[in-house]
């Protein structure tokens, strides 16, 4: 069963809940990388394929990722996002910190270079809404973020005074702060 082909150890769970322990593969890798719209898993039972709709979570190696419905709307600068129910399309999230505010990574297969890129997301534990945290070279979108997390003060005047510079930073002290570890 090891030695596969780019498969990495994981699991995937299934909408029962169900967790199934094997090996995972979810992307043709460099250089001509390539992410599949269904993952493939090896378990005892053979190979089989898994979309977003058929499960709601699959770990590769270290890496977690999520089914959620996303839907996406606006244009190229200014594009907004949704997790509603049964409004737009399932997709799978790369999983970068959980918690009160989860920090997610959409991925995508970028056409001039043929890597993988990621689009850095937040959304709040209680809420539909998932802001887009970052704008390529321009770094964090300050604005948006301070009218997202302004339930944390404290976040807010270290977002103002530009004290991060990182996705990661903002989600830890916010989760901190929902914690009331601050």
């Amino acid at each position: 069963m090891f030695g596969q082909k780019h498969y990495e150890e994981g699991f995937i769970v299934l909408n029962n809940q169900d967790t199934i322990y094997g090996l995972v593969k979810d992307r043709k890798p460099h250089p001509f990388a390539r992410l599949y719209k269904k993952i493939k898993f090896r378990g005892r039972k053979g190979t089989s394929k898994y979309g977003p709709k058929q499960i709601k979570v699959y770990k590769k190696g270290q890496s977690t990722f999520e089914s959620i419905w996303i839907n996406e709307t606006g244009h190229f600068l200014n594009q907004n996002y949704a997790s509603v129910p049964n409004s737009g399309e399932r997709q799978f999230l790369k999983v970068v910190e959980k918690g009160y505010l989860t920090y997610y990574q959409l991925e995508f297969e970028d056409g001039d270079s043929d890597y993988i890129d990621t689009i850095d997301l937040f959304k709040k534990r209680d809420g539909n809404e998932l802001i887009r945290v970052t704008q390529g070279l321009f770094g964090l979108k300050r604005k948006s973020l301070i009218r997202f997390l302004n339930d944390c003060p404290a976040l807010v005047k270290k977002i103002e005074r530009k004290e991060f510079k990182y996705p990661i930073e903002v989600a830890t002290f916010y989760n901190a702060c929902k914690n009331g570890q601050l």
